[in-house]
């Protein structure tokens, strides 16, 4: 176990892939120790490890947990402090899509109107476990080991040290897409634990925000959109569906992100002592108010519909 005179700590969970990764490896070059978290992906999370290891000599510590089973998330946290022996930034990274995929293996879709109850009841039960309360239970566990170390700083005669617990949600919040509600209402819940976690942290100097992503190339975002090239019969993914229409005016930034965005965001509201209770989108402009980037569009609609 490392002690508290170590390099500073970041847990970040669902760390082998996309975004996770990114996050980890930028917190890495910047001289953190970190640690990879992964639910099926070991060789990946290692792999990972090895390479930060080389690259910048710093502890990469790889943890196996799936954060959708009750106890988990809390053992992800203590064995990274077990470990460390310290915890100054942990991030909410782990995160799944509503859909189910059929016998056949395809993805199955329904409109908010017509899922049936028994199907609702899955998707429901597969992102609340996951993106809500493996989330929740994550920044509990995380937030009280945080706070037990300012306790021990202030009563050393210490101004506890800036801390900061981050959760990485999405614009699904305010964007709903019909098929993909219950992410999003997944997500909009967790914003509410953010807001109390950082009344809590606020005393003990923790911060605790919420990264709203927009579209980012992920392997989420590599699934099947459901769109379908008429002319090729190419169905495109999610990621290509966005950023064909991010090309097409939906948004000022004119392409999807990409996982180092993110991790250049976490680095930084992770780092700024006086930001706490924030739900800020990264997302390229694509929930700017009122539509504004497409107002050129929309304008020329509505002179179609009047001249018709």
């Amino acid at each position: 176990m490392a002690d508290a005179t170590s390099r500073p700590v970041c847990l970040v969970s669902g760390s082998s892939s996309g975004i996770g990764a990114a996050v980890v490896r930028h917190f890495a070059a910047q001289g953190w120790d970190v640690v990879v978290n992964y639910n099926s992906g070991r060789d990946r999370a290692e792999a990972i490890a090895t390479r930060m290891r080389q690259d910048f000599g710093v502890d990469a510590f790889v943890i196996g947990a799936d954060l959708s089973a009750r106890d988990e998330p809390f053992r992800l946290v203590d064995e990274t402090v077990a470990h460390f022996g310290r915890l100054d930034v942990a991030i909410s990274n782990s995160g799944v899509a509503n859909y189910i995929r059929g016998e056949d293996g395809e993805l199955i879709r329904y409109r908010f109107h017509e899922t049936p109850p028994e199907h609702l009841d899955r998707e429901m039960a597969r992102v609340l476990d996951l993106n809500l309360m493996g989330a929740y239970r994550f920044g509990q566990r995380a937030l009280k080991h945080m706070i037990d170390a300012a306790t021990k700083e202030t009563a050393a005669g210490h101004t506890p040290a800036h801390r900061s617990l981050l959760f990485v949600t999405s614009i699904s919040d305010i964007a709903p897409e019909t098929t993909r509600i219950p992410y999003g209402v997944s997500k909009a819940a967790l914003n509410h634990a953010i807001l109390g976690a950082a009344f809590e942290g606020g005393p003990y100097n923790i911060t605790v925000n919420g990264l709203r992503p927009g579209v980012v190339d992920t392997p989420l975002t590599a699934r099947p959109s459901g769109l379908i090239d008429a002319e090729t019969g190419h169905e495109y993914t999610v990621a290509d569906t966005y950023a064909l229409m991010a090309e097409g005016g939906s948004q000022p930034l004119a392409r999807i992100g990409a996982p180092e965005d993110i991790a250049l965001a976490a680095w930084a509201f992770t780092h700024i002592p006086y930001m706490t209770g924030q739900l800020v989108a990264v997302d390229g402009g694509f929930t700017l108010a009122g539509a504004f980037p497409n107002r050129d569009l929309f304008l020329q609609e509505g002179l179609k519909r009047r001249r018709r």
